[in-house]
């Protein structure tokens, strides 16, 4: 018995997101545009008749998943294996701080590399994790079911990745979704990998992320 759909939400903006700060396992809320985004956002999702909801504990995901609750009379279960991926000393900080205190380990960074001496999670490690939580929480819907998991945008990328058979340590093809945004996955009914992309980066409009532009490194897709 597995899902045949997940979709894999992130959770709306917070003030870290809009100021560019690195937030990682920091627990952040939902600012104000944040709690619009999942409402809207849940409100579309609320069409899909989700059979289960699962979300990170961190109080940004939970709220996300809360909207989406409220809408469908749906119970949202935490784990903690669904939280974003820990940056170590970079939390709390901009990301021009972190350049200017940490050069190298910044550019090296940006190029895709894991940067464990500053207490940063891998990018593996993380998949791992959400790999195990998404595949646990598929099973406890029938063949037929869809499951929401709301979560965070760096972990996702990570997780996705290896869902599908990829190498999150080496494999670049996917880019951190907008806050508020969702990807979703199907089962693969044949062969391999287990889950293929549906869609990615859906949101309920184009300007949704609080603030303009949206590239790979701006404020509201850092993690």
């Amino acid at each position: 018995m597995s899902a045949r759909r997940i979709v894999l939400w992130r959770h709306g903006q917070t003030d870290a997101n809009f100021s560019g700060m690195v937030q990682g396992s920091s627990d952040t809320p939902l600012n104000r545009t944040g709690r619009a985004q999942a409402a809207a956002a849940a409100r579309e999702l609320a069409q899909i008749g989700a059979a289960a909801l699962v979300a990170s504990d961190l109080s940004r995901a939970w709220a996300t998943a809360g909207a989406l609750a409220d809408l469908t009379g749906l119970t949202p279960l935490a784990d903690p294996r669904l939280r974003e991926r820990g940056f170590g000393q970079w939390e709390g900080l901009t990301m021009e701080e972190v350049s200017r205190r940490w050069p190298e380990e910044t550019a090296r960074w940006a190029r895709g590399d894991d940067v464990p001496e500053v207490g940063m999670e891998t990018r593996a490690a993380a998949a791992e994790r959400f790999d195990a939580a998404v595949t646990e929480a598929a099973q406890t819907v029938d063949d037929d079911g869809t499951v929401v998991v709301a979560s965070h945008g760096g972990v996702i990328v990570a997780g996705l990745t290896r869902l599908l058979g990829l190498d999150p340590s080496g494999w670049r093809g996917l880019r951190v979704m907008g806050n508020a945004h969702w990807a979703v996955i199907e089962r693969t009914r044949v062969g391999a990998p287990a889950w293929r992309i549906a869609s990615y980066d859906l949101g309920v409009s184009a300007s949704d992320n609080g603030e303009p532009g949206g590239g790979p490194l701006s404020p509201s897709r850092l993690p």
